[in-house]
């Protein structure tokens, strides 16, 4: 049977997703981002938060925003994205409007420039071209809880709440010291995020590990129990890169027989 772990396990629209807890997670955030304007992935750096928010853009009208590759953490580079992403899509149809205009004279750039000017409207006006409720998900926003544009970047997420919008939602990443500050430090924020969050495991539960390890190679499923036994704090990305870079017999030798 052939192998499809990835060499360089980061996130991927190709990657299946296993493991039922996982599974329950993108479950879990469809029916939030259908029913509220926000909710919220909070898991572990390794635990595949990435991989759960590609799984929902797949079963929803998505548009997924990776901030690692921004180069800015604004309101109005959000606001450009979810503009540029849906026009590109149906190119305004016979809309007529200053963003339709903007986005066929000039392009992105003409779309980030009226998003400068003003983000509030560019994002609601980009959402009003949509056909259906669609799913904005913002990956990597806040890095770290000691990141010193912290605060300024938690303050888009509370723009983002306020505004409110009917006919969108979004879904943010986050890790636990992130998120505990938040609630912490702006309870406004933390207060709604207790409402529309989903968790991922901590550690992999050991009656998933085979599961998850299935859909990527069914073949490598026992030594994967055989690794998270050895080491049960072990991340998601740590074991696929165990499962590439080590000799299935190293592990082997270490069960009693």
């Amino acid at each position: 049977m052939t192998c499809h772990i990835p060499t360089w396990p980061v996130a991927s629209d190709k990657i299946a997703l296993g493991g039922k807890s996982w599974i329950r997670a993108v479950e879990s955030l469809i029916k939030l981002t259908s029913a509220y304007p926000m909710a919220v992935l909070l898991g572990r750096a390794g635990m595949g938060k990435s991989q759960v928010a590609l799984e929902v853009c797949k079963r929803t009208n998505c548009i997924y925003i990776d901030f690692t590759e921004m180069g800015e953490r604004s309101m109005a580079n959000i606001a450009a994205v979810v503009a540029w992403r849906l026009l590109s899509r149906h190119g305004g149809r016979e809309a007529k409007s200053r963003i339709v205009e903007a986005y066929r004279k000039f392009g992105y750039e003409g779309l980030l420039s009226l998003a400068r000017g003003d983000p509030t409207w560019t994002l609601k006006a980009a959402l009003e071209l949509a056909d259906t409720r669609v799913v904005v998900v913002i990956d990597e926003l806040l890095p770290s809880a000691e990141d010193p544009k912290f605060f300024e970047a938690a303050y888009i997420l509370h723009r983002i709440r306020n505004m409110n919008l009917p006919n969108a939602s979004f879904l943010v990443t986050m890790l636990p010291e992130v998120y505990e500050k938040i609630v912490e430090r702006i309870p406004p924020l933390g207060n709604l995020f207790l409402h529309v969050t989903v968790q991922l495991p901590d550690v992999i539960p050991e009656e998933e590990v085979e599961e998850l390890v299935s859909s990527f190679c069914p073949e490598k499923a026992e030594l994967a129990r055989k690794i998270l036994q050895e080491k049960p704090d072990i991340t998601v990305r740590e074991l696929l890169l165990e499962l590439n870079n080590l000799p299935s017999r190293r592990f082997v030798e270490l069960t009693p027989v």
